[in-house]
């Protein structure tokens, strides 16, 4: 196993400062939750699913309702990618790793416990967890049983229909290129869901813009336990779904700006679901409200 670090976080661009220059108590949270997040099951599976290049069988299922032959018997990560990434977690040394000097100072400007701590904390977690997983796919160079994909493709059933297949979504803007679309996808596998914060006008802030409910843990706290088997997040039942458009282009809900390229026009939605929008939602509460009425009306 090479004895590869992440790479440097995010733009090369921004100043950037070791994790080891925090104050002691800062470093310890940051050092203490990622090194039991590498130490779940989750994480040894995702990231070996990166070394291998190729999802489980599940997992892609998970994500594509079709059939690939080549992901069929793919049960589980091989022996050689669990055995890398272990090797890999063993010899993690997080006091060199590198962070934005904005993220790593606000971090410690935060008093310890405060809401402002659990957010700057996950904010690096989710950025150090994005560059583990950047450095194992660029040392096996895409992974070690990736497909050839013009065998996967020759292996296919052939549609009857002639589909105008869209293209790939732009990888060019991204500082890892096509490495990032694959750890956008670790991110979602470890955390539920790519971590965004609202950033407010300076681009700067860390605001949780959703309720969301952290499992095995207490809300408040970010900090893995000892029995915790992922870090994972999942989002309130009245929690409302933001559109990407309008997070982007005017509520500055995003981790870092190049995530997502804003059309002029805001795009339109063939489906909306009722509790997204307020008007709606309103809407459907009146009917209720009126329905509840009626009933006990006839029940007089």
């Amino acid at each position: 196993m090479a004895d590869q670090q992440p790479a440097p976080s995010r733009s090369s661009c921004s100043t950037q400062i070791v994790l080891e220059n925090l104050s002691a108590e800062h470093y310890t949270a940051v050092q203490l939750s990622m090194s039991k997040m590498l130490s779940t099951p989750l994480a040894g599976e995702t990231f070996a699913q990166i070394v291998d290049g190729l999802p489980t069988r599940d997992v892609y299922l998970d994500y594509y309702n079709s059939y690939r032959p080549d992901f069929e018997e793919n049960l589980v990560p091989s022996q050689s990618a669990m055995d890398a990434v272990e090797s890999y977690r063993k010899k993690f040394d997080i006091g060199c790793l590198q962070v934005d000097t904005n993220v790593a100072q606000a971090y410690q400007n935060a008093s310890r416990g405060s809401k402002e701590f659990n957010l700057r904390l996950m904010e690096i977690l989710a950025i150090l967890c994005h560059e583990v997983a950047v450095s194992l796919y660029n040392t096996y160079d895409g992974g070690l049983r990736k497909p050839d994909s013009a065998e996967v493709y020759r292996q296919m059933p052939k549609p009857i229909l002639t589909l105008k297949i869209p293209l790939p979504p732009d990888w060019q803007q991204y500082p890892h290129e096509k490495a990032d679309i694959v750890i956008y996808w670790a991110e979602y596998r470890l955390f539920g869901g790519v971590v965004l914060f609202d950033r407010g006008e300076t681009g700067l802030a860390v605001e949780n813009y959703m309720s969301f409910l952290f499992l095995d843990q207490p809300q408040d706290s970010f900090t893995l336990s000892e029995t915790s088997k992922c870090m994972r997040f999942k989002a309130e039942k009245s929690a409302p779904r933001i559109d990407p458009w309008d997070a982007m282009a005017y509520l500055h809900i995003y981790r870092d700006r190049y995530e997502r390229k804003v059309p002029d026009q805001k795009p339109w939605r063939c489906v909306v679901r009722v509790e997204d929008e307020d008007e709606y939602r309103q809407a459907f509460l009146d009917m209720n409200e009126r329905t509840k009425r009626m009933r006990a009306q006839k029940e007089e």
